[in-house]
């Protein structure tokens, strides 16, 4: 009988031994999916009530260090919310000094991180009222041009520009990687709107690359406007604006390569109150011609390259797409860019 005891004592440790030395395997893929929102608890925040708690739902967990900077409520203001970090979920307390007609974004901007430090890939927004319905009014459009990030400003009720400096704006989007961007669920009122290239509590955006919109204000009393447009790129002083070759021959170490140049003709169609240029532009180089009476127009020795077309009115003749100023009454000149790269 002592004996029997004995044997099973042993095999129970052979048993648990061999349980513990068991390990998830080593290596595999690294994590590089963003995380994605699943749902918010109640699934429509409207009549939402001061302090309400709702829960909202990742489909994976979070890093918490990130969420401090990444929660933001708009339109900007001074909001008493709080939150408790539980893995893949938030749980969220609405802040105390809601007002009844207005909706409210709440946003996870680009900052949010996974468990693995993968940033989402676009700023995910919550709605979220004291009534029962969310307002309307959209905002949608592209940024062109040269930037790794772009983010749109928008001011409620069409302040100044001066009041733009000095005024945090009211909502703060940041732009998808391919330039797109949409506000959704806004008053239908009136907007002052800027494209910058930088934003941040410490960022001088008028000393970054920024783009004004062609008209001073925008209003959303028919609910939603499309293709509100900017080009974001550093500004183009004159002597660079117009490429030219006086050679089809480069040196390159004492030895001749011939330069493959092109020439690109087209025509514009169109009323336009002033003289249209077209602008031709890469990485490398730019090309900017003016564009004849009859509407056509020649740009020739191209180099090889992929390029991206736009025309403009030039309103002062200084053959530069302007974006406007700060510092005066003008506002950015319009403009046009073709739909596909060409290629060369």
């Amino acid at each position: 009988m002592r004996i029997a005891k004995k044997l099973f004592l042993l095999l129970a440790i052979i048993f648990i031994n061999n349980c513990a030395s068991v390990s998830a395997p080593q290596g595999g893929a690294i994590d590089a999916i963003p995380p994605e929102l699943v749902s918010t608890t109640p699934k429509i925040l409207t009549e939402i009530n001061p302090t309400q708690k709702i829960t909202i739902q990742f489909n994976e967990y979070l890093q918490e260090a990130s969420l401090k900077k990444a929660i933001k409520i708009f339109p900007n203001g001074d909001y008493d919310f709080k939150y408790e970090y539980k893995g893949d979920e938030i749980d969220f307390w609405m802040p105390s000094n809601l007002d009844t007609d207005t909706t409210y974004m709440l946003v996870f901007d680009t900052n949010l991180k996974d468990e693995h430090s993968v940033n989402i890939a676009q700023d995910i927004v919550i709605p979220f009222s004291r009534d029962s319905v969310f307002h309307s009014g959209r905002i949608e459009g592209t940024i062109f041009g040269d930037f790794n990030t772009a983010f749109i400003l928008l001011w409620l009720n069409n302040p100044s520009k001066a009041m733009m400096l000095d005024t945090p704006p009211d909502y703060i989007l940041r732009a998808s990687s391919n330039g797109a961007y949409q506000f959704n669920f806004l008053p239908n009122t009136e907007f002052s709107i800027l494209a910058v290239q930088q934003y941040g509590s410490n960022i001088d955006y008028t000393k970054e690359a920024f783009s004004f919109y062609r008209k001073n204000k925008l209003s959303l009393h028919n609910d939603s406007l499309s293709s509100i447009n900017f080009y974001l790129t550093r500004p183009i002083k004159k002597e660079e604006s117009v490429v030219s070759s006086d050679s089809l021959t480069v040196d390159d170490t004492d030895k001749k390569t011939l330069v493959k140049t092109g020439t690109i003709l087209g025509s514009v169609k169109g009323n336009f109150l002033h003289p249209i240029n077209v602008f031709l532009k890469n990485t490398k180089n730019n090309y900017t011609n003016a564009v004849e009476l009859g509407g056509n127009y020649t740009i020739d020795e191209v180099l090889e390259g992929k390029y991206q077309l736009l025309i403009y009115e030039d309103r002062n003749n200084d053959l530069i797409l302007n974006m406007g100023s700060f510092t005066d009454k003008q506002f950015a000149e319009r403009f046009y860019v073709y739909p596909d790269s060409l290629n060369f």
